[in-house]
């Protein structure tokens, strides 16, 4: 079945552009052309979102902060506003990339295609026969499901904050540079600024202490970047 993609953008000529582009490759396309709009039309059935930032009724960013409660699918941004600001706010709010207007088709498409390569492969080496839950100082990582959890409740992480927590839980007392979180969460090529990796740290500390989880095990080696030390 093909992947079902919603495009939320308020500019008539680039919807259409878009989507008649996506759907030669062969992807079922959902329109909106407001925040509104896209809120109405979001559901656990879709694969993909591309969106724009300054849209009518509702901004792509609090569209996201809204719909990140109902999906987990990667979303995208496609803005003129591409200021470091922008990009940041984007991203802490559980954006997965941002893609400046203008940008070719061909651009659009190759992102859209290794985003979800990428989560493809994640998922076919674990049901190769690697471990599929990681439990650890009472959190309970899912990696099939790509869920978290804390005494049976799921937290609501971004795609970037899973693979950020996955990544530290996975070793703990080892220190990642910012670096080399930036490159595993967005890859060796990704397009962005690695102050997100702070942004998306701080997120994840308030889900945890939001939930209930007391512990301070996600720590900052200054001047270096983070490790999960529950020592």
């Amino acid at each position: 079945m093909s992947k079902k993609i919603l495009i939320a953008e308020d500019e008539e000529d680039m919807l259409h552009l878009i989507s008649l582009h996506l759907k030669k490759q062969g992807y079922q396309i959902i329109e909106a052309m407001d925040g509104q709009d896209a809120i109405d039309k979001i559901n656990t059935t879709i694969d993909f979102v591309l969106m724009d930032i300054m849209m009518p009724k509702w901004s792509g960013l609090e569209v996201c902060e809204r719909i990140r409660q109902k999906v987990d699918c990667p979303i995208v941004f496609i803005s003129a506003a591409s200021d470091e600001m922008t990009r940041i706010k984007a991203l802490s709010l559980g954006g997965d990339d941002f893609i400046a207007k203008p940008f070719s088709l061909e651009e659009l498409t190759l992102k859209i295609e290794a985003i979800f390569n990428m989560k493809e492969r994640f998922l076919d080496s674990y049901e190769k026969g690697k471990r599929k839950h990681i439990i650890i100082n009472e959190l309970e990582v899912d990696l099939l499901a790509r869920q978290i959890f804390y005494k049976g409740n799921a937290i609501s992480f971004t795609k970037k904050e899973y693979e950020l927590l996955v990544l530290l839980l996975s070793s703990p007392r080892q220190v990642f540079t910012k670096e080399q979180i930036y490159d595993h969460i967005n890859g060796i090529d990704g397009v962005g600024d690695i102050q997100s990796i702070v942004e998306h740290v701080k997120n994840i500390r308030h889900k945890l202490v939001k939930i209930g989880y007391k512990h301070n095990y996600l720590q900052t080696v200054w001047g270096i970047g983070y490790q999960w030390n529950n020592h």
